[in-house]
């Protein structure tokens, strides 16, 4: 019963060694690689279209160059007799110039005609204050012994849920200077794996929806605006 017990341990052991061995196979330096080539590898630049009337400046924009930052990060580790519960995540900070930019290129692209008259040859300066810019690869492992080791795994990208927040000047030489902020609520949920979906895939898309995102946030905020001025 004793050498039964003792092999039954040591099973359990080496199989939860494999399996934070898998869980440890993307690393934070694997993800920022793959990120910055979804970018070829390279901040994106300022579009060519460019309304005169508009300035975009931001508080949250980066001095360096590098596409993103990821941290590896344990939310719970359970190691228990007869269960094992692994929850961690690769927490990918993308480089805040990306938002900046994005945001950027589509208010000059989704300005308005109603927007440009309400302008009236006015200098209108929009500051980004706040923009989503974080997303995170969670795993959450669990593994039960039942004279069989069993695991399971739910994979999933988790969104930053900041809101986009941007601050407004109206400078005109005769009318003064009109000035507000304007939130758009953020609507990013958690996207789980597909069957057999690789993280490269699941990331790549994620990345591909994010950048997308800032359209329907402009087209929101340039809505708001109109209304506003």
């Amino acid at each position: 019963m004793t050498m039964l017990r003792q092999t039954k341990d040591s099973a359990f052991i080496c199989l939860a060694c494999i399996l934070l061995t898998l869980s440890s196979c993307l690393t934070s330096k694997k993800l920022d690689k793959f990120v910055a080539a979804q970018y070829s590898n390279e901040l994106p630049k300022p579009g060519k279209k460019k309304k005169a009337e508009i300035e975009v400046t931001s508080l949250i924009s980066s001095g360096n160059s590098q596409i993103s930052t990821t941290v590896h990060k344990t939310d719970k580790f359970l190691p228990l007799l007869v269960y094992w519960k692994y929850d961690h995540r690769q927490s990918c900070s993308l480089n805040p110039s990306i938002a900046v930019t994005n945001f950027s290129n589509a208010i000059n692209s989704l300005a308005t005609k109603g927007l440009i008259e309400k302008l009236n040859n006015r200098k209108l300066e929009l500051t980004v204050e706040q923009a989503p810019s974080t997303f995170s690869l969670v795993a959450k492992e669990n593994m039960i012994w039942l004279v069989y080791a069993f695991s399971w795994a739910k994979i999933y990208i988790e969104p930053d849920m900041k809101d986009l927040i941007v601050a407004y000047k109206l400078v005109g030489s005769d009318t003064g200077v009109k000035t507000g902020k304007i939130t758009v609520k953020n609507t990013d949920k958690n996207k789980g794996l597909r069957f057999f979906q690789s993280w490269k895939s699941a990331t790549s898309e994620y990345l591909a929806e994010y950048n997308a995102s800032f359209t329907s946030m402009t087209k929101t905020f340039v809505s708001q605006l109109t209304n506003e001025l």
